[in-house]
């Protein structure tokens, strides 16, 4: 396989050609986000999902907010969704009015945002061109085209939580500082906060910067192999950096876990729907993906009507099946990884099975095949890009070394999801928030093998006689 020389280097320069080469990049991205906005708002108006289900109830919550009565589910107080999108719905509403397609046009703006957030991030990691390809591949990808059709809380959560892990990476590799600064850390922990309160789960990243940050200090300057793993390191910094991130979500999230406390009289972060969520994943009757019954002597937590107690309920009997069944539970969870990453009916559910309009009988059945196609590709072009990740970061490998760990932020953040999901059950609406750190490593894969084919095309002979040149290429 084949790298350029300026392999995740950034831009060196910005005189002559490497002028030339950084506005053709952004021309390439202006069309990258212009092609995301047209195919999102065109399927968007096809479609106009009607909202159902959590994405109805999202609504009701805003209307609440908007109106003035506070955060209330059937007129009584509640924190069992995360106030963060019902609170952003509400400003929708103030806004523009109370009908949902406003809602719907930010969300069309948010996704296309996030292709952006996507190539930024890439573009940290890999170079401008894999930035370049992992917004393209985002701009096209059927599930976020989808997605962004509905009342949903993945598309805010993760152009927040992009924007904040792009942060933590140096502009360029040979920065000087090899840590963000203070500021920087504590915008990022404030917009890690604001995802933590549209979707809890991001409520532990804190610990993936510190185990970032950790691995950052055991690479020497140029990114070559440092300190052996029982050698001590530099505490200090990664200590710091991770106290100041979490800092920044507690000033996001302290008010309204105060808020819960003084109303529903119980320490509640964000929500109480989290010990559902664990006894869903974790009970007899769990199938790994979606599960819930409606007769009470088959769901216990039914019988139980304080939100509160059915958290703790939930979670106590969640943990006691896991405690009995071990082995069940390690079953399971290969399971859940299962649907985790092979699952699509939830986004066909929500908007081409909620459509306003009639659509064609075949539309369904040809959108699940389009959503398999993309996301079993997605899935090989993911493998691929670890395999050159780790490639690149082997010592003494021919070419341009890659730092390994300044670079291991999506197969960090993959690997919290796949821990996560072995406990909590999957299924594609789960997947989703994670997908922009598969595309970065999708973006790192088609351009290394573009590049390679590039360089085939300049060693190989024009015809039987011709000699072939040396290519100034280096490889790995």
């Amino acid at each position: 396989m084949v790298i350029p020389n300026h392999f995740c280097e950034g831009d060196q320069g910005l005189e002559g050609p490497a002028q030339q080469r950084r506005w053709t990049s952004l021309g390439v991205l202006f069309a990258i986000l212009l092609l995301a906005l047209v195919v999102r708002y065109a399927t968007a108006w096809y479609l106009r999902p009607v909202p159902t289900s959590d994405f109805k109830i999202y609504w009701d919550i805003a209307m609440g907010l908007a109106e003035g009565r506070g955060y209330v589910i059937g007129g009584v107080p509640s924190a069992f969704r995360p106030i963060g999108y019902p609170l952003l719905l509400s400003l929708v509403i103030r806004l523009f009015g109370p009908h949902w397609w406003y809602a719907v046009l930010v969300q069309v703006l948010m996704s296309t945002a996030i292709v952006a957030a996507t190539y930024w991030f890439t573009r940290r990691l890999f170079g401008t061109s894999a930035g370049l390809a992992a917004a393209a591949l985002t701009a096209l990808m059927p599930d976020h085209v989808l997605w962004s059709t509905v009342l949903n809380s993945e598309i805010p959560a993760i152009l927040c939580t992009l924007l904040a892990v792009t942060l933590w990476i140096p502009a360029r590799p040979a920065s000087a500082l090899p840590f963000p600064s203070v500021w920087v850390l504590l915008a990022s922990g404030v917009l890690l906060g604001l995802a933590s309160l549209t979707r809890p789960v991001m409520l532990p990243v804190p610990a993936l910067y510190f185990f970032y940050a950790w691995l950052t200090t055991r690479t020497r300057e140029g990114g070559q192999p440092g300190r052996p793993f029982w050698r001590p390191v530099a505490w200090r910094p990664v200590v710091a950096g991770t106290f100041v991130l979490t800092l920044g979500m507690v000033l996001v999230v302290g008010p309204w876990t105060v808020r819960n406390y003084v109303t529903l009289g119980a320490l509640v972060p964000v929500s109480t729907n989290g010990g559902v969520n664990l006894w869903q994943g974790n009970n007899p009757n769990a199938t790994g993906g979606f599960y819930w019954s409606d007769d009470p002597a088959v769901n216990p937590l039914l019988r139980v009507s304080d939100e509160v107690e059915q958290d703790r309920l939930g979670r106590r009997l969640a943990l006691q099946w896991i405690r009995e069944h071990p082995w069940d539970f390690l079953r399971l969870g290969f399971i859940k990884w299962g649907w985790l990453l092979t699952d699509v009916r939830t986004a066909v559910l929500f908007t081409l099975q909620q459509a306003s309009r009639p659509i064609p009988p075949l539309l369904v059945p040809l959108s699940i095949l389009i959503l398999k196609m993309g996301l079993y590709s997605l899935l090989a072009l993911t493998l691929a890009g670890i395999r050159m990740w780790w490639l690149a970061g082997r010592p003494g490998s021919s070419g341009r070394y890659l730092n390994r760990a300044r670079t291991s932020v999506p197969v960090l953040f993959l690997a919290f999801m796949l821990a996560l999901h072995f406990v909590f059950p999957g299924w594609d609406r789960f997947r989703f928030p994670f997908t922009p750190f598969m595309l970065a490593l999708a973006g790192l894969a088609v351009t290394t093998w573009g590049r390679r084919r590039a360089a085939i095309g300049r060693v190989l002979p024009d015809g039987p006689g011709d000699a072939a040149p040396r290519s100034s290429a280096r490889s790995w």
